[in-house]
């Protein structure tokens, strides 16, 4: 499998990383086309740093995908990409995103869904993000969740009875088998091996067979 490359010189602050949002997974999972690299290494997921967003199959879910839909997609974005960590358990680029303003001033995207009620704060320690600098020190005390609450495994954990066709589905490149994200064996996967695909027609349409576990229908 082939991988993005991110220079250490590169990671300085909001624009190390400039792309387009090519899909919506949901309100803090984006896919992104990096700009200046090769289309084959250049598409990558990115889970919003520090925020928590409802899952799509719950009530509050489909309305916070849609507000992130109609605000990034096909839009060009820079990144301020986690340099403590890089990536997620789920093999997901962890992130900041700006959206610029005509202006060229870049927009915190991760506060501007706390502040439009889509998300909570969710304050990882594994990573090198404060989100209370987003709001100079303060922000609202019901916006908050702690990470001894929530954590990277229990993003989708209200989902894994939902069948793996209904959302998106992440493949392991080593098996050719893809699975429901919150599956025991996703979790196992090492992270170069992580591929992400839209739905579980998709897995199959690139010759991805299902888990024998999570997937039954």
């Amino acid at each position: 499998m082939l991988s993005i490359l991110i220079t250490p010189s590169a990671l300085a602050g909001p624009g190390e990383a400039n792309g387009t949002v090519t899909y919506v997974v949901d309100g803090d999972t984006i896919c992104i086309q990096i700009q200046g690299h090769d289309t084959r290494i250049g598409n990558i997921t990115v889970r919003l740093a520090d925020i928590d967003c409802p899952e799509i199959n719950t009530n509050e879910g489909p309305s916070c995908r849609n507000y992130a839909y109609r605000k990034l997609n096909g839009s060009s974005i820079t990144l301020d990409l986690d340099d403590k960590t890089g990536k997620d358990s789920m093999g997901r680029w962890v992130a900041v995103l700006f959206l610029p303003e005509q202006d060229g001033t870049l927009v915190n995207f991760n506060r501007m869904l706390v502040d439009s009620k889509h998300a909570c704060i969710l304050d990882f320690r594994n990573n090198e993000f404060d989100p209370l600098s987003w709001w100079n020190g303060t922000h609202p005390s019901e916006a908050c969740k702690t990470e001894s609450n929530k954590n990277d495994s229990d993003d989708c954990a209200d989902a894994y009875n939902s069948k793996c066709s209904d959302g998106p589905i992440v493949g392991n490149a080593a098996t050719a088998r893809y699975h429901h994200p919150c599956c025991p064996h996703s979790r196992d996967m090492n992270l170069s091996d992580v591929v992400w695909f839209m739905s579980s027609e998709d897995a199959i349409d690139q010759g991805y067979l299902p888990c024998e576990v999570c997937c039954l229908q």
